[in-house]
Protein backbone atom coordinates (compact mmCIF):
# COMPACT_ATOMS: atom_id res chain seq x y z
CA UNK A 1 0.00 0.00 0.00
CA UNK A 2 1.48 3.35 -1.14
CA UNK A 3 2.38 5.53 1.48
CA UNK A 4 0.79 9.00 1.62
CA UNK A 5 3.20 12.53 2.33
CA UNK A 6 2.68 14.06 5.44
CA UNK A 7 1.88 17.53 3.74
CA UNK A 8 -1.30 15.37 2.38
CA UNK A 9 -3.08 15.48 6.00
CA UNK A 10 -2.36 19.24 5.93
CA UNK A 11 -3.87 20.03 3.39
CA UNK A 12 -7.04 17.53 4.13
CA UNK A 13 -7.15 19.20 7.06
CA UNK A 14 -7.45 22.88 5.95
CA UNK A 15 -10.02 21.76 3.49
CA UNK A 16 -12.38 20.67 6.15
CA UNK A 17 -11.49 23.56 8.62
CA UNK A 18 -11.02 25.99 6.45
CA UNK A 19 -14.40 26.52 5.25
CA UNK A 20 -16.12 26.22 8.39
CA UNK A 21 -13.95 29.17 9.13
CA UNK A 22 -14.84 30.95 6.35
CA UNK A 23 -18.79 30.17 7.29
CA UNK A 24 -18.15 31.56 10.85
CA UNK A 25 -16.59 34.91 10.17
CA UNK A 26 -19.73 35.75 7.36
CA UNK A 27 -21.78 35.67 9.86
CA UNK A 28 -20.52 38.40 11.12
CA UNK A 29 -19.93 42.33 9.32
CA UNK A 30 -17.76 42.86 6.88
CA UNK A 31 -15.31 45.27 7.56
CA UNK A 32 -16.19 47.84 4.58
CA UNK A 33 -20.17 47.04 5.59
CA UNK A 34 -21.89 50.16 6.18
CA UNK A 35 -23.95 49.65 9.82
CA UNK A 36 -26.62 51.19 11.60
CA UNK A 37 -26.01 54.77 12.94
CA UNK A 38 -26.55 54.45 16.83
CA UNK A 39 -27.27 58.10 16.97
CA UNK A 40 -30.23 57.29 14.17
CA UNK A 41 -31.73 54.61 16.02
CA UNK A 42 -31.51 55.94 19.93
CA UNK A 43 -34.96 56.48 21.89
CA UNK A 44 -38.07 54.80 22.95
CA UNK A 45 -39.95 51.90 21.53
CA UNK A 46 -43.37 50.58 22.16
CA UNK A 47 -43.00 47.06 21.98
CA UNK A 48 -45.82 44.61 20.73
CA UNK A 49 -44.85 40.72 20.35
CA UNK A 50 -47.52 38.17 18.48
CA UNK A 51 -48.08 35.37 20.82
CA UNK A 52 -45.15 32.57 21.37
CA UNK A 53 -45.07 29.84 18.39
CA UNK A 54 -45.09 26.97 19.82
CA UNK A 55 -47.71 28.16 22.53
CA UNK A 56 -45.97 26.16 25.97
CA UNK A 57 -47.19 27.03 29.64
CA UNK A 58 -43.89 28.22 30.87
CA UNK A 59 -45.38 29.11 34.57
CA UNK A 60 -42.67 31.67 36.46
CA UNK A 61 -40.01 31.51 33.48
CA UNK A 62 -42.47 33.20 31.05
CA UNK A 63 -40.61 36.48 32.83
CA UNK A 64 -37.50 35.01 31.23
CA UNK A 65 -39.01 35.86 27.59
CA UNK A 66 -41.07 38.87 28.43
CA UNK A 67 -39.45 42.16 27.39
CA UNK A 68 -40.83 45.54 28.95
CA UNK A 69 -43.12 46.90 27.15
CA UNK A 70 -41.80 49.88 26.40
CA UNK A 71 -37.87 50.28 25.75
CA UNK A 72 -35.23 52.92 25.62
CA UNK A 73 -32.50 51.92 22.98
CA UNK A 74 -29.33 54.19 23.69
CA UNK A 75 -25.95 54.92 21.06
CA UNK A 76 -23.97 54.10 24.71
CA UNK A 77 -21.91 51.28 24.55
CA UNK A 78 -22.46 48.60 27.84
CA UNK A 79 -19.78 48.49 30.69
CA UNK A 80 -20.81 45.52 32.65
CA UNK A 81 -21.73 41.97 31.76
CA UNK A 82 -22.95 40.80 28.60
CA UNK A 83 -23.46 44.44 27.78
CA UNK A 84 -20.36 44.94 26.47
CA UNK A 85 -20.84 43.33 23.90
CA UNK A 86 -23.26 46.14 22.84
CA UNK A 87 -25.24 49.54 23.23
CA UNK A 88 -27.67 49.91 26.08
CA UNK A 89 -31.36 49.26 26.68
CA UNK A 90 -33.00 49.88 28.88
CA UNK A 91 -36.65 49.51 29.90
CA UNK A 92 -38.50 53.08 29.14
CA UNK A 93 -38.67 56.10 31.60
CA UNK A 94 -41.72 55.47 33.92
CA UNK A 95 -42.13 51.47 32.75
CA UNK A 96 -41.47 48.91 35.32
CA UNK A 97 -38.01 47.38 34.54
CA UNK A 98 -37.91 43.36 33.12
CA UNK A 99 -36.41 40.55 34.87
CA UNK A 100 -33.64 40.65 32.84
CA UNK A 101 -29.82 41.70 34.17
CA UNK A 102 -27.76 42.70 30.58
CA UNK A 103 -29.82 44.17 27.84
CA UNK A 104 -28.12 45.09 24.94
CA UNK A 105 -27.87 45.82 20.95
CA UNK A 106 -26.12 45.51 18.05
CA UNK A 107 -25.91 46.76 14.76
CA UNK A 108 -26.23 44.16 11.81
CA UNK A 109 -26.45 46.05 9.07
CA UNK A 110 -27.64 49.33 7.54
CA UNK A 111 -31.05 48.68 7.99
CA UNK A 112 -31.09 45.94 11.17
CA UNK A 113 -30.47 45.34 14.82
CA UNK A 114 -30.26 42.68 17.07
CA UNK A 115 -31.81 43.21 20.89
CA UNK A 116 -30.90 40.73 23.69
CA UNK A 117 -32.11 40.50 26.91
CA UNK A 118 -30.74 38.12 29.19
CA UNK A 119 -30.48 36.91 33.04
CA UNK A 120 -27.25 35.46 31.52
CA UNK A 121 -28.29 31.81 31.12
CA UNK A 122 -31.77 32.20 29.15
CA UNK A 123 -33.75 35.15 27.70
CA UNK A 124 -34.71 36.23 24.41
CA UNK A 125 -33.29 37.68 21.02
CA UNK A 126 -35.22 39.93 18.74
CA UNK A 127 -33.77 40.49 15.20
CA UNK A 128 -35.31 43.92 13.52
CA UNK A 129 -35.50 45.66 10.73
CA UNK A 130 -36.14 49.56 10.05
CA UNK A 131 -39.23 50.23 8.00
CA UNK A 132 -39.00 53.77 8.30
CA UNK A 133 -38.32 56.10 10.20
CA UNK A 134 -40.35 55.03 13.00
CA UNK A 135 -41.06 51.56 13.06
CA UNK A 136 -38.76 48.18 13.16
CA UNK A 137 -40.19 45.00 12.99
CA UNK A 138 -39.04 41.80 12.80
CA UNK A 139 -38.73 38.06 14.91
CA UNK A 140 -37.94 37.51 18.51
CA UNK A 141 -36.39 33.73 19.57
CA UNK A 142 -36.10 32.68 22.93
CA UNK A 143 -32.73 30.92 24.05
CA UNK A 144 -32.63 28.95 27.48
CA UNK A 145 -29.38 27.25 29.34
CA UNK A 146 -30.81 23.84 29.16
CA UNK A 147 -32.83 21.83 26.27
CA UNK A 148 -36.23 23.41 26.08
CA UNK A 149 -37.67 24.33 22.44
CA UNK A 150 -37.32 27.51 21.35
CA UNK A 151 -39.96 29.56 20.69
CA UNK A 152 -40.33 32.56 17.88
CA UNK A 153 -42.80 35.58 18.45
CA UNK A 154 -43.59 38.26 15.33
CA UNK A 155 -42.06 41.68 16.97
CA UNK A 156 -43.02 45.86 16.00
CA UNK A 157 -41.45 48.44 17.41
CA UNK A 158 -42.97 51.99 16.85
CA UNK A 159 -40.58 54.79 18.16
CA UNK A 160 -42.22 56.91 20.97
CA UNK A 161 -41.73 59.75 23.62
CA UNK A 162 -39.59 58.70 26.37
CA UNK A 163 -41.55 60.05 28.47
CA UNK A 164 -40.39 61.38 32.24
CA UNK A 165 -37.37 60.25 33.76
Amino acid sequence: MPRLPSGFFVCLILLVVAPAVAQDTSAQSKPNEKLLNPEAIQGCYELALSPWFPEMRLGDEEQLITPPARVQLFAEKGTEEQETRGYLVRAAPGVKPSTHSSMYWLPKSAKALEITFTDGFSGLVMVLKTSDAETLHGKATTFWDFERKRQVAEVMARRVPCGRQ
